[in-house]
């Protein structure tokens, strides 16, 4: 595990911007450290120190834009349905300004507000699918 350090100042803001924030939002490093997690990701479980995409399954970081978005230096948006989740999500990745190495990454769940396009429908009782529980 390697161990970042970051200012006292960026984690405190980090705090101020992000703990009454109502889904987990993590700052992490670009080598997908987590250095630091708001109140909601604190409850919820997630670690610090560890790597997030050593987290869950490979297949679930498929998606992930961070690379994009610290190499262009501009945040990055994805709203779609997670099947592991079972939500619809609209996941963000936002490079810190000034820094080259750390950005924020969260995913609020809108599967309320979300289109019915976004959400899969029941499938064919014979169809193998990642999207239902039709084949429990």
């Amino acid at each position: 595990m390697s161990e970042h350090q970051i200012s006292d100042e960026i984690r405190r803001n980090f705090h101020i911007l992000c703990d009454n924030f109502p889904f987990p939002v993590m700052l992490v490093h670009k080598d997908r450290t987590i250095i630091a997690v708001n109140k909601t990701a604190e409850t919820e479980g997630y670690p610090t120190g560890v790597r997030c995409v050593d987290m869950g399954k490979k297949e679930q970081h498929k998606g992930c834009l961070a690379n994009h978005a610290l190499a262009e230096q501009t945040a990055k948006r994805v709203v779609s349905y997670i099947d592991f989740r079972a939500a619809v999500l609209d996941s963000y990745w936002i490079p810190l300004a000034g820094s080259d190495d750390l950005y924020l990454h969260f995913a609020a769940d809108i599967t309320e507000w979300a289109k019915e396009s976004l959400i899969p429908q029941e499938c064919e009782a014979s169809a193998a699918c990642s999207a239902c529980n039709c084949n429990e």
